[in-house]
């Protein structure tokens, strides 16, 4: 009985395509028990807007997860849009798993690439390092950054998958064309076309190709002829990128967001080059040492100590066995680090993605080794294998949920809700809070409808991008009617400082003054003007501020009647992991209480004031907090 039953697992194990497609369910059905039940932080309200009306995204435009995601929410469903944007992100996140382990399976079978043969090892008549491969491939699905690609609406699901389809098809096709000489490979050519569809979801593919150029000239050698050959991939690749003409197109349509309105050639390369951007690379060493600690401390998050023996014992093993996939693994991770360390932001964990995949690879190989070996001693039997492939991947799932899961995370769509409710109707809002209010209220204001009458300005867009403008002329007309005479001369400015001409810094700040005075001024006449806390130094120090819920309400005269106090009105979970959005959430909001505070005991409401104290100091029972209430 026992013996039949082993036989019928290696009948199962031995068939990859069942294999793929039980990983593809697997991972998919965790992924949905921890998807974003709601809008996401940062750019998921942004993409999601994007998505569902044909828009351009932030730098670099992301053209074809835009395009996907449209076509995905034209499918007939009882779930709202950005739900069943979030359920794409699993979608796609699981696939890359499925690829994945072909990926790995593709491995072991392309011994032209690699030389010798050093995974050929079997147990009950499988391969070992098939069976290592599935346990490699969860180990991947449950690490922690892949894992929080598949929770909300991001390029990032998409990116991964692309990357791994690109590598699956470009082992192949080596092993194909090493195999035929004379002919192209059809694999290298559709790697060459995944791969241009890869830079037109996201231009870090790029960092794929120190690995592929030096894989490539170490199989075939680097000759006039081995080069020409080279050339009838460029078509195919320049088919895949060619999506990116969606960009130039949908621009000139005028749709609701337009960012960058690439419409022209140099606003088109200034959004694929994501010029805005380019002041975060490489811009010094302490931001590699910030990012390289980061990275070091948050490693063992990703993969438990258990699993740092089996990456140590897979560099050994390949060091040993076949330098070439030792080196081409190297270079992928390398490129990955070595970009990734250079990028000053404070939401990198994604950008290391590639080296995480590396990661898994490697472990693929220290699983084998350590399984062979105990195999040559005779200490490895059938119960303590199956455990091995059990076990961890249970506990990386274990270990990792919490810290990947977002099923309960409502925050965004709760904070817009409470701000969307203090505020009156037909009023202008001025904020620097994209990760938690203006991404997520596009969703809400564009797609749900709810308070379009709210004209929400992002102060840092409106300050530095002049493309900025555009799409208040499109969005918020009246208002561009009423500040053109003070835009026109900000925008002269602002030109040169986007076309790096020499400008006066004093100019352009006392043009950035007079056109922040200008909105404020022209419309407090019939529109109630709302400033984030932040910023409430660069307007006018004639206008009372008011608190109201999370901004505070500019005024031509002390009117009581417009507040409205934020106590009691906002939780921030106290299990709720501590990333820097929701670090930054929470500072504001305290920030918030404290003007709440200041307002109370300024107008003898010592009561409420009390209350207001004792909620502080349950969010942050801090001594600067105290220092604060007890200075007020």
């Amino acid at each position: 009985m026992i013996k039949s039953h082993i036989m019928k697992i290696s009948s199962l194990l031995s068939n990859e395509n069942v294999i793929t497609i039980l990983l593809l369910i697997s991972s998919f059905v965790v992924y949905l028990f921890t998807i974003c039940p709601s809008v996401g932080f940062t750019d998921s309200g942004e993409l999601a807007v994007v998505a569902c009306t044909l828009g351009i995204a932030h730098p670099t435009g992301y053209p074809l997860i835009t395009l996907v995601g449209r076509v995905w929410t034209m499918f007939p469903s009882p779930f709202e849009e950005i739900i069943r944007l979030n359920v794409l992100s699993a979608l796609l996140t699981a696939l890359g798993v499925s690829i994945f382990f072909k990926l790995l399976r593709a491995l072991r079978r392309s011994k032209r690439i690699f030389g010798v043969e050093v995974f050929d090892r079997k147990w009950k008549g499988l391969y070992i390092f098939d069976i290592v491969s599935i346990v490699s491939s969860l180990i991947l699905s449950f690490s922690t950054t892949y894992w929080s690609q598949s929770t909300a609406f991001e390029v990032y699901s998409f990116h991964v998958t692309l990357i791994l389809i690109t590598l699956l098809l470009f082992i192949k096709g080596i092993d194909q064309q090493l195999r035929s000489p004379e002919h192209v490979s059809k694999y290298l050519i559709s790697s060459a076309y995944v791969l241009g569809l890869s830079f037109s979801n996201h231009m870090t593919s790029i960092l794929l190709l120190p690995g592929l150029l030096w894989l490539y000239f170490k199989s075939f050698g680097f000759s006039k002829q081995v080069i020409k050959k080279t050339c009838v991939f460029v078509p195919a690749f320049l088919l895949g990128l060619s999506v990116y003409l969606y960009l130039p197109i949908r621009s000139a349509g005028d749709p609701i967001l337009d960012w960058g309105h690439p419409a022209d050639l140099e606003r088109l390369y200034w959004h694929l080059s994501g010029k805005q951007f380019s002041v975060w690379l490489f811009s010094g060493w302490n931001v590699v040492k910030k990012q390289l600690y980061y990275y070091i401390n948050h490693f063992t998050m990703e993969f438990n100590f258990v699993l740092l023996v089996f990456i140590g014992m897979g560099f050994l093993y390949l060091w040993k066995k076949n330098r070439n996939l030792f080196f081409f693994f190297l270079l992928l991770f390398l490129s990955c680090i070595i970009y990734s360390i250079n990028y000053d932001i404070f939401d990198i964990d994604s950008y290391f993605l590639l080296s995480y995949i590396s990661i898994c690879i490697v472990i693929a190989y220290g699983l084998y080794f350590a399984i062979c070996e105990l195999m040559v001693r005779n200490i490895v039997h059938g119960f303590i294998l199956w455990l091995m492939v059990v076990l961890l991947p249970v506990f990386q799932l274990l270990s990792n949920w919490n810290r990947a899961s977002e099923a309960d995370n409502f925050l965004a769509e709760e904070y817009v809700h409470q701000a969307f409710s203090k505020i009156e109707p037909n009023s202008i809002v001025i904020s620097t809070q994209w990760d938690y209010f203006v991404s997520p209220a596009y969703y809400f204001q564009h797609i749900k409808k709810e308070r379009p009458d709210i004209t929400i300005i992002d102060k840092h867009l409106l300050q530095n991008r002049s493309w900025y403008f555009f799409q208040l002329e499109r969005n918020a007309r009246w208002l561009m009617d009423r500040i053109r005479l003070r835009a026109n001369i900000f925008l002269k400015e602002l030109n040169k400082f986007e076309h790096g001409i020499p400008f006066n810094f004093d100019s352009i700040q006392l043009a950035w003054q007079n056109l922040l005075g200008d909105i404020v001024e022209k419309s407090i006449i019939d529109h109630a003007v709302y400033i984030d806390a932040r910023i409430d130094r660069e307007f006018p120090a004639s206008y009372y501020r008011i608190p109201c819920g999370f901004f505070l309400r500019l005024s031509e005269k002390l009117d009581t009647s417009y507040y409205r106090t934020s106590i009691s009105r906002f939780v921030i979970p106290s299990g709720k992991k501590e990333n820097p959005v929701v670090s930054d959430l929470k500072n504001y909001y305290i920030l918030m209480l404290l003007r709440d505070l200041d307002w109370l005991k300024r107008w003898g409401r010592l009561d409420f004031a009390e209350k207001i104290k004792a909620e502080i100091l349950k969010m942050e029972p801090d001594n600067r907090v105290k220092w604060l209430i007890y200075n007020q």
